[in-house]
């Protein structure tokens, strides 16, 4: 017994390599948390990339009828950038205002358009429209874009299969006032 006491206690009082595990315990954490401030913050701003590339597209097509709207798309993606969002789904939306029997106001689909995406059918009840429109007749356009988030460490499985997506609800700001018709559709009855 005695010749496992003193070597138990020269154990105990030995003070070498402590701060190799100390570095051990506490190495992961610090490699976690220095993975997390550069992912969150790129997440984040992926997210801001989004809110601008659709209230981007939903200025452009409040603008006017348009012919066509792939230069919509490609701006919207532009400023998208650096994010790649070749495949991402894009759904611009005209729509209407109007007035249920019980005073209530309902936006409808009037026309819309995608790339990559499914887009409105005509007609179709979008819900309450936004407090700035809810007014009869009242027209208003909406973008909505979503995009695949591709992180830069796999570590976050939250992060992996993320995908982000922005609605953005715009007036139409036509010089001429008519109502904004996209391509393939027909004005709002």
């Amino acid at each position: 017994m005695l010749r496992l006491r003193r070597p138990l206690r020269a154990f105990a009082r030995d003070r070498r390599g402590v701060s190799a595990v100390e570095f051990a315990l506490v190495a992961p954490i610090m490699i976690v948390v220095f993975m997390g401030t550069i992912e969150l913050p790129r997440a984040y701003a992926t997210k801001q990339r989004l809110v601008r590339a659709t209230r981007a597209m939903a200025d452009l097509i409040s603008r006017g009828s348009l012919t066509s709207v792939d230069d919509i798309y490609a701006a919207g993606r532009a400023v998208m950038y650096p994010t790649d969002a070749s495949g991402s789904g894009i759904v611009l939306t005209a729509a209407g205002v109007y007035q249920l029997s019980n005073k209530a106001y309902q936006a409808r689909v009037c026309s819309s358009t995608a790339d990559k995406a499914t887009r409105r059918a005509v007609n179709s009840i979008l819900g309450d429209p936004p407090p700035s429109e809810a007014a009869v007749n009242a027209r208003y356009m909406m973008a909505e874009m979503t995009v695949r988030y591709v992180p830069v460490f796999n570590l976050f499985p939250a992060l992996t299969n993320l995908t982000l997506s922005q609605t953005t609800t715009w007036p139409v700001r036509s010089v001429t006032g008519a109502a904004v018709i996209l391509p393939g559709g027909a004005a709002c009855p």
